[in-house]
């Protein structure tokens, strides 16, 4: 398993270098294929295989019933933790107070009335930049509305 803080580090190469370095020579005589090698994901062909096959149509539509009728809880976080970058936030503490208040009093209870119990605090810092994203003027205005706030005291 990999360090979390990984990504922390300016310097990409220079970690996987010392990845790298740490990892024993020896392979196990059956390897399992690791999560990013496209070749370990595709199915090897077998000619048996070939002969029982369902016409795209029937395996669409199967498909899309799949997908309408599993519900957020029970689909899990909505990407995985190797997916994510940390990258520091700096705010004033009470800003920080007020937004771990209301993780706890609103978007955790209206989460968990929607059937998901397992929220993960990436899944939550992820919304939160990308309403940021959606509004990037309105961040703006609160720049500038603090900044104004500031210079009347």
């Amino acid at each position: 398993m990999s360090n979390p803080f990984d990504d922390l580090k300016a310097d990409d190469e220079g970690s996987a270098a010392s990845d790298a370095a740490t990892e024993p020579d020896s392979q196990p005589e059956s390897p399992e294929p690791e999560d990013g090698d496209p070749a370990a994901e595709m199915p090897t062909s077998n000619p048996a295989d070939e002969l029982i096959t369902e016409p795209e149509s029937e395996l669409e539509t199967t498909e899309t019933t799949s997908d309408e009728s599993v519900s957020p809880a029970e689909t899990g976080p909505a990407f995985e933790y190797s997916e994510v970058q940390q990258k520091p936030f700096y705010a004033r503490a009470e800003t920080v107070t007020e937004f771990e208040n209301q993780i706890r009093t609103t978007i955790v209870p209206t989460l968990a009335e929607a059937g998901v119990l397992d929220e993960e605090s990436r899944e939550i810092h992820d919304a939160i930049l990308r309403l940021a994203n959606e509004q990037p003027e309105r961040v703006a205005e609160l720049v500038l509305e603090e900044r104004r706030q500031a210079g009347s005291q």
